[in-house]
């Protein structure tokens, strides 16, 4: 019994750390493994190879008008026809994270609300955090019995059915342990199921054709050093504006702080630094475009863009409130170019002003536009009320909306996703941070609705 006891008392202690080690607060995966590293990417380049028939990587062309992620140095947001983006991957950790958390939410729409295929989600999940030879569902049963034999030679099968019959402490409690991690997983698959509406459709990374490495490199250094992610990987997303004729954009980095709890302290003065009101506000603007062909500061297509340095001079409320209502606001050139019926019928705040008295009134404000953003708001929110395991920092939300008043029935139409996942972690407690700017950016869309409403009557 003895020994039987001993083995029985290992095998659960090693079931319960592989659990354990799943739902781990930190990545979603485990960067620092090499064959992690590789069965991530490997699946996102399979999953691309459907659609490499038809499109090139060659045939992309830079964004025009792109918003957010703009600075010397870094690689451009490209697009592909017909509506298709491309966003450059990080070489280090970071690339690897993003895909992770792309497939993981492919995994979670496709199997995760399925009772049957869980057990499909589980073992990928359990594969990709670096628990070797992966943890199937057998091993999350409510008694370590149940298809100990898949698992376990003979004799640990018996250990571990003797052990359970006789009620041993200690496998007992790796049991309860195995079970509560089980349980915490399929909350996860089943709470990225819920999000998957609001992330852009994922079609794999191209443009990775082998794993880049450097065999001589020590398995020991940091993961940030081994670069495997080549320089012409990209990961392939739906365009959120491929259907706006005109698309109004505007990028929010959402969360009381954009760096992570165990980021080095020279990256969280630098973020700091680069907005001292985002603890204050919950969110910052990224970056906004708005088509306003008659302003004199318009590109050639007719947009005025305002860029991260904007944002960050937004230093109280009424200011980053100014700027939302900006975002959504009718330019005056639009509104001498639409007749007052027109602008009534479809939703826009019912006030006859002048294209010379605009500047000097509140702005005329596409009020359907704002209600359809506030429904969006209110469900992500609702989401994150009840999510209690994955924090999203340095992540944006982009809201697009058409810009063209002679567009017809697509001029309500709006299109809100979250983006720029590189940083998302597994977090006992959830994201406050992130619910916290939800919350106010929904405050001040709703104070602007308000006060375009007053100004009506």
């Amino acid at each position: 019994w003895r020994i039987l006891q001993w083995r029985a008392r290992r095998r659960a202690g090693i079931a319960a750390q592989q659990a354990q080690h799943m739902v781990r607060d930190g990545s979603m995966v485990d960067c620092s493994d090499p064959s992690v590293r590789r069965r991530v990417l490997d699946t996102a380049v399979r999953r691309a190879t459907k659609w490499t028939s038809f499109l090139s990587i060659d045939g992309a062309k830079p964004m025009r008008g792109q918003i957010g992620g703009v600075s010397f140095g870094k690689r451009p947001m490209l697009t592909l026809k017909p509506d298709y983006v491309l966003k450059p991957l990080h070489h280090d950790h970071r690339g690897f994270r993003e895909i992770a958390f792309y497939e993981a939410i492919q995994l979670a729409s496709k199997q995760g609300s399925l009772k049957a295929n869980s057990s499909a989600a589980l073992a990928a999940a359990a594969s990709w955090t670096g628990v070797r030879g992966g943890i199937g569902t057998k091993n999350f049963s409510s008694s370590f019995g149940h298809g100990a034999q898949s698992v376990l030679n003979g004799y640990d099968a018996l250990a571990m059915l003797v052990a359970v019959f006789m009620q041993d402490a200690v496998v007992i409690e790796s049991e309860h342990t195995v079970i509560y991690s089980w349980r915490c997983m399929r909350r996860e698959i089943e709470l990225l199921r819920r999000l998957s509406t609001f992330i852009a459709p994922y079609y794999g990374v191209m443009g990775q054709q082998s794993l880049v490495s450097n065999p001589i490199e020590s398995l020991t250094s940091a993961p940030a050093s081994r670069s495997i992610i080549s320089n012409r990987a990209h990961l392939l997303l739906s365009d959120a504006t491929a259907n706006f004729s005109r698309p109004c954009a505007i990028d929010l980095k959402m969360g009381q702080q954009s760096y992570e709890p165990d980021a080095p302290l020279d990256k969280c003065e630098r973020e700091i630094r680069k907005y001292q009101h985002q603890k204050e506000f919950g969110f910052r603007i990224v970056g906004m475009r708005i088509y306003d062909p008659g302003h004199p500061e318009c590109d050639g297509y007719g947009f005025r863009r305002f860029d991260k340095f904007f944002g960050r001079s937004l230093g109280s409320r009424e200011e980053v409130k100014n700027a939302l209502r900006t975002f959504v606001s009718i330019a005056p050139g639009l509104v001498s170019q639409a007749s007052a019926d027109d602008i009534l019928s479809n939703g826009y705040s019912n006030r006859t002003v002048s294209p010379s008295s605009a500047a000097e009134v509140c702005p005329k404000v596409r009020t359907r536009v704002i209600t359809n953003f506030l429904a969006q708001l209110r469900v992500i929110s609702g989401w994150f009320q009840e999510n209690t395991a994955i924090a999203f920092f340095s992540s944006s939300i982009l809201m697009v909306y058409e810009g063209d008043l002679s567009v017809g029935s697509n001029r309500d139409v709006t299109n809100l996703k979250m983006i720029d996942f590189s940083h998302v972690r597994r977090q006992a407690g959830g994201d406050s941070g992130y619910l916290y700017g939800l919350k106010t950016v929904i405050s001040l869309f709703q104070e602007i609705l308000h006060e375009a409403q007053q100004w009506d009557q």
